[in-house]
């Protein structure tokens, strides 16, 4: 993710498994609104709610969505508490709720997905997209005794919480969710190939299969599909 475009992307593989015939979506972290904007292209008529930490973004947000709030997630224990926010996500509402690089943001990721997990249909999805902190690159900075603080990316600084593919469904599951889906991204893997196959004995050594090693070691991302179990 380019830092200078940090808040107006829109992931397309993200936007790949929304369903066209949403018609009511709730976005965490909505930005600029670029995702929104993407969603209302896909699905018509849908009823498009956007939840932002930071006021300018939302602010360039307001135009697409129907409601945008300014909301600090980790600092409400209970949606229910806040009459605002519980009028805008009703319990058993939509059709997909959008997490696109949010939770490992959050202090307490789970108890977030687990709220937003109530406020779907009983066929709804949650729609998440999160970094793999298995990926190559996370070895190679270790390996060179290095964390890095950037500005956006695997190592944005803002990160609090971090997932690997097994943690990610444990994560969405113990939200009251099935992972359905499970869409990998990877970028250039030719330049983590050569680190992954040396790696090869240290698999070995702990009894690890590399191939599975190797593709879970490759993605930079996941989007995942999860369905409401109920």
């Amino acid at each position: 993710m380019a830092a200078e475009n940090y808040y107006g992307n829109v992931n397309p593989t993200l936007l790949e498994v929304v369903d066209p015939q949403a018609k009511k979506v709730c976005e965490f972290g909505c930005g600029a609104g670029a995702f929104a904007h993407a969603v209302k292209q896909r699905c018509a008529g849908v009823h498009y709610v956007g939840i932002e930490l930071m006021p300018d973004q939302l602010a360039l947000a307001q135009a697409v969505l129907d409601i945008g709030l300014v909301r600090n997630l980790d600092l409400i224990e209970n949606w229910t508490d806040d009459r605002e926010l519980s009028a805008a996500l009703p319990i058993n509402h939509f059709d997909h709720v959008i997490f696109g690089d949010v939770l490992e943001h959050l202090d307490d990721p789970w108890r977030v997905l687990s709220q937003a997990t109530a406020r779907l249909t009983e066929n709804g999805t949650a729609l998440v997209c999160m970094p793999n902190v298995q990926h190559w690159s996370v070895m190679a900075q270790l390996i060179m005794g290095s964390w890095p603080q950037a500005e956006s990316g695997l190592f944005d600084k803002t990160h609090r919480r971090w997932f690997t593919l097994s943690d990610m469904v444990k994560l969405m599951e113990g939200a009251g969710l099935k992972v359905t889906q499970i869409v990998p991204r990877i970028f250039s893997p030719e330049r983590g190939a050569p680190l992954i196959a040396a790696m090869e004995k240290a698999t070995q050594l702990l009894g690890i299969n590399h191939q599975k090693f190797a593709q879970l070691s490759m993605p930079l991302q996941y989007v995942l599909v999860g369905s409401r179990v109920n």
